[in-house]
């Protein structure tokens, strides 16, 4: 996987160049990462865009769990979270 510099987005053809050859690119402002582009095929745009929110998901859930291992919340905010929950949508 290369890096691509947020300026080097103009020149097309390069970029064009660039994804066919590394298939995805983490574009850089200021030397610092901040996207990742990837390569898809025309056919499979949607489908590429679910599995990629899809990973995204998955891997914010797994830091969710891995923060709660090392720092539980107490019964009692989370008791108080659910209610607010609830009443925010009518429930009970």
């Amino acid at each position: 996987m290369g890096y691509l510099a947020v300026k080097d987005l103009k020149k097309t053809r390069f970029l064009r160049e660039r994804l066919e050859k590394e298939r995805e690119l983490i574009l850089t402002k200021d030397g610092q990462p901040f996207a990742l582009i990837i390569g898809i095929a025309p056919e499979n745009v949607e489908k590429s865009l679910a599995e990629i929110r899809r990973a995204k998901f998955s891997a914010a859930v797994m830091g969710a769990r891995q923060k709660a291992v090392s720092n539980p919340p107490e019964q009692r905010n989370m008791d108080d979270e659910i209610l607010e929950s609830r009443k925010k949508r009518g429930i009970r």
